[in-house]
């Protein structure tokens, strides 16, 4: 005996019944006539173009905070500098552009200290990198030479010193980067690997895509090039924060001269006063006062210590040591 529910032989087995597949093609309508399209995408949210070819100049070009933290670098590179080198110099930002790793490489010439470096905890791989003429002018500096407009470029590798002069001013770089960071995000700068050719510095996926931040560095006569190249990965769950324009200052480093600044400070004379009582009289009594009149002051149970005019501590009136005494009862509170 035949089950009910089995269709007879030769029949497909209906999937959707009547009902339904008119359901369907009335929703087809809808679609085309564009109206229903139209709330569909805009309950999504809206769509914005995004050009994965040009990643790295959309990328950068909204990220103004970023620009910030990358010029406070800048001047802290430059005091390091000249710590190191002890020469005048001048690092300035000379902003970012995108690039695929692959790209970048073949930018760079035959010799160019190239440093993998960690920034933790940043998520990847960022490169450190200076030019030619930075590392030789920057050794000839250290070892009291003169440096020079444009350094022999046949050169195929760096001497123990000039290798010696890079790893000093990738050390300065690393702690640079952690202080003009550390407003933002407390990151702690790592030496990967280091290589001179830029064939061997295969570290990176090929296609990976960056961002090169470039500082010149302008000394007497001369000059070289810094350059900080961080992939987009990197960046990317950090944007909304480095979208922002303004960022709460939160460093607790304040400069070479902020310790000389306070100790001086600290030994300025300050002129205190106080008030300890008023009087108030009309002019046809001040007129008739003469010498050795007596003028009646009213006193409050406090008197107030004013700093150079401005109100600084509430105390009690009285004497100490046979002198008159102010003893200081508690801080005023100023709006």
């Amino acid at each position: 005996m035949a089950d009910s529910d089995t269709p007879p032989e030769g029949e497909s087995e209906e999937v959707l019944t009547q009902e339904e597949i008119d359901a369907l093609l009335t929703s087809v309508d809808e679609d085309e006539d564009g109206d229903d399209a139209g709330d569909i995408v805009a309950g999504i949210g809206h769509v914005r173009a995004f050009d994965f070819s040009r990643q790295g100049q959309s990328l950068s070009a909204g990220l103004p905070l970023l620009n910030v933290i990358h010029e406070r670098f800048a001047l802290q590179f430059c005091e390091s500098i000249f710590n190191t080198l002890r020469c005048s110099n001048n690092v300035k930002f000379a902003g970012a552009r995108g690039a695929s790793f692959t790209d970048y490489l073949h930018t760079l010439e035959l010799p160019t200290h190239i440093n993998f470096i960690n920034l933790q905890p940043l998520k990847g791989i960022a490169l450190a990198v200076f030019d030619n003429n930075l590392i030789a002018n920057a050794t000839s500096s250290f070892f009291g030479g003169s440096m020079k407009d444009e350094v022999v470029g046949d050169k195929q590798d760096f001497t123990p010193s000039e290798m010696r002069i890079g790893n000093m001013l990738l050390q300065s770089v690393m702690s640079d980067l952690q202080l003009s960071w550390k407003a933002d995000i407390d990151i702690h700068p790592q030496a990967k690997q280091t290589e001179t050719n830029p064939d061997f510095a295969q570290l990176m996926n090929p296609a990976e895509q960056l961002l090169v931040n470039r500082f010149d560095i302008v000394f007497e006569g001369t000059q070289g090039v810094f350059e900080l190249a961080m992939p987009m990965a990197m960046i990317e769950p950090y944007r909304e924060q480095f979208a922002v324009t303004y960022q709460a200052e939160k460093r607790d480093d304040q400069g070479t001269w902020a310790p000389v600044i306070i100790d001086e400070l600290k030994t300025t004379s300050v002129e205190l006063s106080s008030i300890l009582g008023t009087a108030q009289v009309t002019l046809g009594e001040l007129l008739k006062l003469n010498a050795g009149d007596i003028i009646h002051l009213d006193m409050a149970d406090t008197v107030t210590l004013f700093a150079e005019g401005i109100p600084i501590f509430d105390g009690e009136y009285g004497a100490f040591n046979d002198k008159n005494a102010v003893k200081i009862q508690h801080k005023k509170h100023r709006p």
